[in-house]
């Protein structure tokens, strides 16, 4: 009886790495799709675009917006589709442009659908 209990325990907790391994493994895969997504050139396309419409001198010299990072580690799916980024502006974690990405169907192109920024980007935007 003993014998037999052991044997079902050692294959339940064998059963539960096999999923926990698998569920893992397929997290990190969808992970590494939407990093492959968030550095392509249609995405950076997308997202210079966008911080043009709001600062027209955008990543020169003279702009308010010096340069963007995408945050890898925020990246994740929207439910209503496309996928949620989150930038940082000039290396300022205070200075931060949360997005939601998709990619039009007849175009192929990546447009932003939704955005919102902190208050201390809209007051960098907001300065002459």
């Amino acid at each position: 009886m003993k014998k037999s209990k052991l044997i079902v325990l050692i294959m339940v907790v064998f059963s539960l790495s096999l999923g926990g391994c698998s569920f893992f493994n397929g997290q990190s895969a969808k992970k590494q799709e939407m990093i492959q997504i968030a550095e392509s050139k249609k995405m950076k396309v997308a997202i210079e675009n966008m911080l043009k419409k709001l600062d027209p001198k955008a990543l020169t010299p003279e702009g308010k917006i010096k340069s963007y990072k995408i945050s890898k580690d925020d990246l994740d799916y929207n439910p209503m589709g496309g996928l949620l980024v989150k930038i940082v502006i000039n290396n300022d974690e205070k200075l931060v442009l949360s997005t939601t990405i998709q990619e039009d169907a007849t175009t192929g192109k990546y447009e932003e659908t939704y955005f919102g920024e902190t208050e201390e980007l809209s007051d960098l935007l907001d300065k002459e």
